[in-house]
């Protein structure tokens, strides 16, 4: 029996399903002729949503960093009055969700490094305005006293992602150490 679906319904769970087999199989061990046979459907019908094993996996990459981002960009928009209060509220959140990300699986295993980077840069071209709006809104405040404040929040962003995918660390230490990095410089 033919079970129709919501294209957009279908679309996600061939992602998921992708994403599932990735972390098992490698992204090289994964064909779309798996993805289609996990999910008990014809190959054909993986190809009418996606071109190319790629173009699934970039759909999926560009997905999971826009919605990755989301909390994060709920907390930038928000108004502070010192950096601390920002560092607080974001390190509370990223203590809820280190490690627990949808396809933390795949992104994190051994052999994934490029994926992850590739997850990494899309995830800072997405944070990067919000990030530098928020910098320019503390130096507003006196916060800081910057002249680039531009350069100061790119220089965050990509600064802190070696710590933050540190995985001999715990949230935690990864907290306490930007934490320390970040007063340090501001100081």
């Amino acid at each position: 029996m033919r079970i129709s679906k919501d294209p957009e319904v279908r679309k996600q769970e061939m992602i998921d399903t992708a994403m599932h087999l990735f972390a098992r199989n490698g992204y090289e061990g994964t064909s779309m002729s798996d993805i289609a046979k996990e999910m008990k459907v014809v190959p054909g019908l993986c190809y009418r949503y996606f071109k190319s094993k790629e173009e699934l996996y970039h759909t999926a990459l560009h997905n999971y960093a826009v919605e990755s981002c989301k909390p994060m960009i709920a907390i930038m928009k928000q108004e502070f009055d010192t950096a601390e209060e920002y560092m607080k509220c974001l390190s509370e959140r990223f203590l809820q969700i280190d490690g627990k990300e949808k396809y933390h699986e795949f992104f994190h295993r051994e052999g994934s490094e490029i994926f992850h980077s590739q997850l990494e840069y899309e995830m800072l071209v997405i944070l990067s305005p919000y990030m530098i709006r928020l910098i320019e809104r503390l130096n507003e405040k006196e916060q800081f006293h910057l002249k680039d404040c531009k350069a100061t929040a790119l220089f965050l962003l990509h600064g802190q992602m070696p710590i933050i995918n540190d995985n001999t660390l715990t949230a935690k230490e990864k907290i306490a150490i930007l934490t320390e990095l970040i007063s340090k410089l501001f100081n």
